[in-house]
């Protein structure tokens, strides 16, 4: 997950990119990236739990918010979905095991 919220961080106009920088400022680097891996996987819980898509507002042109999909999504049921996250994260154990 921290990988990710780095990743995040990186992101022009992105709304996790402008937490990370606020809570940049308040709390260091390192805790800023614990806590924005932290709302990435709240934002995923929710998303799961309610059957939703990710929406970030991007860019602002003319005082316009302009929402851009980031993911399309099969139907598939919420037990599925926690299934597909927890095999992920096995296999991204795994290969960290394997590399140290």
């Amino acid at each position: 997950m921290t990988q990710i919220s780095q990743a995040a961080a990186r992101k022009n106009n992105s709304k996790l990119k402008e937490f990370f920088n606020r809570k940049k400022k308040s709390i260091g680097h390192s805790k800023a990236i614990i806590a924005l891996a932290r709302k990435i996987a709240t934002i995923i819980w929710h998303l799961i739990t309610n059957d939703e898509m990710y929406e970030d507002e991007t860019g602002y042109k003319k005082r316009k918010i302009q929402k851009r999909k980031i993911v399309e999504t099969e139907i598939f049921s919420v037990d599925e979905r926690i299934k597909i996250i927890s095999e992920i994260f096995a296999i991204t154990e795994k290969q960290n095991e394997e590399s140290t």
